[in-house]
């Protein structure tokens, strides 16, 4: 009996390495399950990658193919050359997905651009790798072979196919990237560029004849076009082109961009997205600004190293949770959060243990540059729409600690005893919640004790603001627990939404 038994553990407990392998796909290493169960099992192969080939004709033999990713930041191990006529090919890591993934071909007098809307990661080491022509078989969310006609060839008509989706989601209100659709509504948005350029549709003639006399005229001395322009940039560079340059074909040269960038959103008037929202989640930026110099809310210089001791091996980090002021499912009616959801949000967050969730300002990871020492995270928290300003939304605290990594409180916290406080409501209108700190700011959402003066609207704690009326209380009192503009030039005063982030909000497929 007691061998049997087992035998049957032993049938179980392979029916569940199996199921694990299935659902964690890459990472999971059955030499530890083969010494559980005193079986042998090989070694699994590697995740490997995923192939993408296309073809840039107009650049020819030599250029340089750069992919990025729909916010812009550059992904520097796709990088690869064109050979043969133009054509490329480049591997992602399978163990990630890649999505509406922008490509930049190059010589040193012109650029073509195109987009690949999905690079699927796999599910499992042992699924076979994928080889996608990027004009013939995009795969869709039912993992078939999508065309993308478009992108057979990263020509003149490539190039504006994915300038007009670029500058629709950059110039929208609120802006966006490309990260706000969705692999299919990408798929889908092309077919129908490509149905208006067979029609001739007088409203995107004009600026697809410019990109051609921009990309293919032999009017440039460098690439005149810019993928990621930053906010109110023409996404032509007028100092790219060569002197008496005629861009819109009217016979006169060219001074500024005003003829292009009218074509453009005419052009863009005639295309509509269809993007849906997640309504159940949404993404929370945090960011924290941990330069020297910061001035707090009563306009004094920030001391960093008020409470935080620096050390060479010190990095950012974030701890925090939701707050218990959230409304709770077993307490309080709905709009609610379960109590899983509740415990599973907070786990995400670090649950308040000191420097184990890392912060990044290496571009990744919702970074947008490299080493300014404007340290990035986001987090994909459960969020409902309370209605009314003054319900109860969705809340987190959380604090910043530049520690090493495990290490305890003391000498790492911006402050000790106190916590931030954010309730996750959408002032802006930009579907996603974004906050930037200053580090060591005792004035700004530190809760308990904080320091802004009473000239300046403290009044020694802070609220939640949506929680009226606040009997007793000074009206006048600054209670800043919300998403918020920030001070860019340093005079104190509020004069800008964040900015320094590369997140996008939650998508997710439209019902039909």
């Amino acid at each position: 009996m007691v061998k049997r038994l087992t035998t049957i553990s032993r049938l179980l407990l392979g029916a569940s390495v199996a199921s694990s392998v299935a659902a964690s796909g890459c990472g999971i290493d059955p030499r530890i399950w083969g010494n559980l169960t005193s079986s042998d099992y090989d070694t699994p192969p590697p995740a490997g990658v995923q192939t993408v080939t296309g073809v840039a004709s107009l650049i020819g033999t030599g250029g340089t193919v750069a992919f990025f990713t729909p916010g812009g930041v550059a992904l520097t191990t796709q990088s690869t050359t064109t050979t043969t006529d133009g054509a490329f090919t480049t591997t992602f890591p399978a163990t990630a997905a890649f999505e509406n993934t922008v490509v930049v071909s190059a010589n040193a007098a012109t650029a073509t651009w195109g987009l690949v809307p999905r690079v699927p990661k796999k599910a499992t080491v042992y699924d076979p790798s994928l080889t996608i022509a990027m004009g013939t078989d995009v795969p869709n969310a039912e993992g078939q072979a999508a065309a993308v006609t478009f992108m057979a060839d990263l020509d003149e008509d490539a190039t504006a196919a994915t300038l007009l989706l670029l500058a629709k989601a950059h110039l929208s209100q609120p802006e966006s990237t490309l990260a706000s659709l969705t692999p299919d509504a990408v798929i889908d948005s092309l077919a129908e560029i490509q149905a208006l350029f067979e029609d001739d549709d007088i409203r995107l003639t004009p600026v697809r004849e410019m990109v051609a006399r921009i990309v293919g005229g032999g009017i440039t001395t460098r690439p005149a076009l810019r993928p990621f322009p930053t906010t109110g940039q023409s996404y032509l560079d007028l100092a790219a082109l060569k002197a008496g340059a005629d861009y819109d074909g009217d016979g006169t040269a060219d001074t500024s961009t005003a003829a292009f960038d009218e074509a453009l959103e005419r052009a863009m008037a005639s295309l509509q997205f269809d993007v849906c929202y997640a309504t159940d989640v949404i993404r929370v930026v945090l960011v924290v600004d941990f330069r020297e110099g910061g001035k707090d809310g009563n306009c004094n210089a920030i001391n960093l190293w008020k409470w935080t001791i620096d050390a060479p091996d010190k990095h950012m980090f974030i701890t925090g949770s939701l707050h218990a002021s959230t409304p709770n499912c077993t307490a309080d009616p709905a709009p609610c959060l379960e109590n899983t959801v509740f415990d599973a949000a907070s786990q995400q967050m670090g649950n308040w243990s000191p420097n184990t969730i890392p912060m990044y300002d290496d571009g990744t990871h919702g970074d947008k540059v490299a080493g300014d020492n404007l340290w990035t995270i986001t987090f994909d928290l459960p969020w409902f729409d309370a209605g009314a300003p003054n319900a109860r939304w969705v809340r987190i605290a959380y604090k910043y600690t530049w520690g090493s990594q495990g290490a305890l409180w003391t000498g790492s916290e911006e402050w000790p005893g106190n916590q931030r406080i954010l309730e996750l409501r959408d002032i802006n209108g930009d579907r996603i919640i974004t906050r930037q700190d200053l580090y060591g700011d005792e004035t700004s959402n530190k809760d308990k004790s904080n320091l802004r003066s009473p000239g300046n609207g403290g009044c020694g704690t802070v609220l939640w603001q949506s929680d009226l009326p606040k009997e007793g209380r000074n009206p006048n009192c600054v209670d800043d627990t919300l998403e918020s503009q920030i001070d860019t030039n340093g005079d104190c005063t509020l004069d800008s939404w964040p900015s320094d982030f590369s997140a996008a909000p939650i998508t997710v497929p439209c019902e039909e």
